[in-house]
Order: structure tokens, then C-alpha cells, then sequence
């Protein structure tokens, strides 16, 4: 009892500095009364994640009272991670406590950086953002961003809000696991910061099954043109589950690559084309391949850049993925690319 009490005062002192520094001042000490939890049992909940909340309602919606159930039930949701997290900030910036202090855009961004990143915008910051939503970006797009940064993360982290990891089946070259972020899959680096982003991701994983796509084989694979990179489903139908996840390299201006609905015709081990050398060739669309990144016909890696549309319509692929790709995915195999 003593340590649940002590924990409580200590938190309460956090929650109080932390407004005074974000705040200038702007709240008076009542914010005292969001802190009290007399009558609840805070034991199995982090305090951390308690402290996070409230510090929430301080500097965002300027609430000097705070419903203790609805304190906890949101402490509880930022056990799942940053996606948790995404959910509780989501429940602050687009709540009906928030629009009615009515923010101007200016407003909106500043309390952005004192809610996700836990400071003030230095420099251009604010402009930059602002500059972004009058020219038509909504709000909600522009939270995404902030939500979807290594600044972000690093803020969770001294909450105790920790990155959930997805786990996928020989994942080839990117051994630090992945994590989710609204519809955006990140690859991890050893840090367990951010790296890559496959954006949009969630959305194809839901809809492969959501819309019954079928295939003769084990495998489907689903190619974004837009964000580049590839995904490869193993499974049947209904019961699609993502497999690999891969950056590529596709079609630039002129040379687009087409978008459709295709299937794995034919292999070649490799091939030479205008001046490239390219291995671990599968077609699926007429003289379009998913091949390696492309090299000098004496075996040096030419232009081995990856996440752009610089190629004349192929994708590529990081070398080892190309040949796991000739080596396994069988003729038939569905390819969607959209």
C-alpha cells in the first residue's frame, strides 16, 4: 500500500512539471484533479502509461478533471505498443473537448509537438506543418506524420510504451522484426527504431481476405506501384496470411509499370538488357519480370537502389529476394498489381 501511494505521489509531481514546461504556465494547479485516484486500484496497470494519459489531458484538451475509469481504460490500451498509443492520442486530437477549444491550424501543430514529442516546434517547424494543412492536407493526415516517427517512438519509450513486433517467416535481410503503425508496417532496425515503411501495408493484408481472393497455388502476391514494395501471401482462400514484405524498385515516368491482375508465366535464371544484367528472372506480365536489382555484365552491382520508380517497367528486387521469389513461387501464382 505504501508503494502504490508513493508511486502516486510521484507520479502526480511529473504530471504537474510537465505542465508547467509545456504550458508556460497556461493551466493553473488544478490540473491537481486529474491526478487524484482515490477509490481506484491502479496495481495492474503500469504507472507510466497512467502518467502519459493524464500529462494527455493536460496539454492537449486542457481538461482539469478527468473521468478515473476513462483514465484506465485508456492506460490499459497503450499495452499494445505504439499502435496503442496511436489509438489514445487518436481519442485526444479528434475528441469533442478538443474541437471545442477550436485551435487554428498554428494551434493544431503546436499541439502536436507538445503531445507526440513532448517539446516545443523550433524554427520553421510550425510553418512547415501549417503550410501543409492550408494547402489542403487535412488534419487527421498530418497526425499520421507525427505518429509515425522515431521522435515519437523515443517519447513512448520514457513511458514505457513499447514497440510490438511482427514477426514474418524467413525474413530475408531485415532480422530485427517489423511493427504496425496505423495502416504503415515498419521494418526495425537493431535500435528498434523505424526504418523502412511499407505504407498502407494493413490495408492489403485486410483486403486479400475481406475480399476472397483465390488462387491455384500456395502463394499470392500483391505488388504497390505507388509506395514500392511487394507482398507475398501464403495460404488459401479467406485465409491469406502475410508471408514476406519486401522494397522494390518499379517503373519511372514513361515506363510505368502496368497495374492489373497477372500470373507467374515463366523464369529465366538471368538476362542482359539494355546494358544491365539482371538475375533471378520471373515473369508475369508479358515482358515484365520480378528480377534483382540490375548489374555490370562483369558482376558489380550497377544501380542497386531500392523504394524508387527507376526501372522501364520490371520490378526489382534486393538480389537474395529475387532468387527466393525464382526459386519458390510456382507458374499460376496471382499477381496483383495495384
Amino acid at each position: 500500500m505504501y508503494k502504490k501511494h508513493l508511486l502516486k505521489v510521484i507520479s502526480l509531481i511529473l504530471v504537474t512539471a510537465s505542465v508547467l514546461l509545456l504550458s508556460g504556465n497556461a493551466f493553473s494547479l488544478n490540473v491537481l484533479a486529474v491526478t487524484s485516484v482515490e477509490g481506484t486500484d491502479d496495481e495492474e496497470i503500469d504507472e507510466d502509461h497512467i502518467l502519459f494519459v493524464r500529462r494527455l489531458y493536460a496539454v492537449v484538451t486542457r481538461q482539469m478533471h478527468a473521468d478515473e475509469d476513462e483514465i484506465r481504460d485508456l492506460a490499459q490500451k497503450l499495452d499494445g505498443g505504439i499502435s496503442g498509443a496511436y489509438d489514445v492520442l487518436y481519442h485526444f486530437y479528434f475528441s469533442e473537448a478538443y474541437r471545442q477549444l477550436c485551435r487554428s491550424d498554428e494551434g493544431f501543430v503546436e499541439d502536436l509537438y507538445t503531445g507526440c514529442y513532448g517539446r516545443y516546434a523550433e524554427g520553421s517547424e510550425t510553418s512547415y506543418y501549417v503550410s501543409r494543412l492550408e494547402s489542403g492536407r487535412s488534419r487527421y493526415l498530418v497526425f499520421r506524420e507525427f505518429l509515425s516517427s522515431n521522435e515519437f517512438v523515443k517519447l513512448c519509450r520514457e513511458y514505457n510504451i513499447r514497440v510490438k513486433k511482427i514477426l514474418i517467416d524467413n525474413y530475408i535481410g531485415h532480422l530485427d522484426g517489423m511493427t504496425c503503425i496505423c495502416d504503415d508496417y515498419y521494418d526495425l532496425d537493431e535500435d528498434g527504431d523505424l526504418s523502412w515503411c511499407y505504407k498502407n501495408a494493413a490495408k492489403h493484408v485486410r483486403c486479400i481476405n475481406e475480399q476472397f481472393y483465390s488462387s491455384p497455388t500456395d502463394y499470392y502476391i500483391i505488388a504497390d506501384i505507388d509506395n514500392c514494395y511487394v507482398m507475398i501471401f501464403k495460404g488459401s482462400i479467406g485465409q491469406w496470411s502475410l508471408y514476406k514484405i519486401y522494397p522494390m524498385s518499379c517503373g519511372k515516368t514513361g515506363h510505368e509499370t502496368p497495374r492489373g491482375n497477372y500470373k507467374v508465366t515463366g523464369k529465366l535464371s538471368y538476362f542482359y538488357s539494355h546494358g544491365s544484367l539482371c538475375y533471378y528472372a520471373t515473369q508475369w506480365n508479358g515482358p515484365y519480370y520480378f528480377h534483382s536489382v540490375t548489374y555490370n555484365y562483369n558482376g558489380t552491382i550497377q544501380n542497386g537502389s531500392l523504394g524508387k520508380h527507376i526501372s522501364a517497367g520490371c520490378i526489382r528486387l534486393e538480389k537474395s529476394v529475387a532468387e527466393w521469389v525464382y526459386d519458390n513461387i510456382p507458374v499460376d501464382t496471382p499477381v496483383k498489381t495495384v
